[in-house]
């Protein structure tokens, strides 16, 4: 079965084309969130 992720949660490449608006609104455009989202996909690699 499977598990349900929220939109905002979801990499761009699951997100689906219908759900793009909404998660690119949800997106964090300031210079922390920004920021964070550098240090989290360092931290991936």
């Amino acid at each position: 079965m499977a598990s349900v992720v929220p939109v905002k949660e979801k990499m761009l490449m699951d997100v689906k084309l219908g759900e793009l608006p909404s998660w690119i609104l949800m997106l964090d455009f300031t210079p922390k969130g920004i920021a964070g989202a550098f240090q989290r996909e360092h931290e991936r690699l």
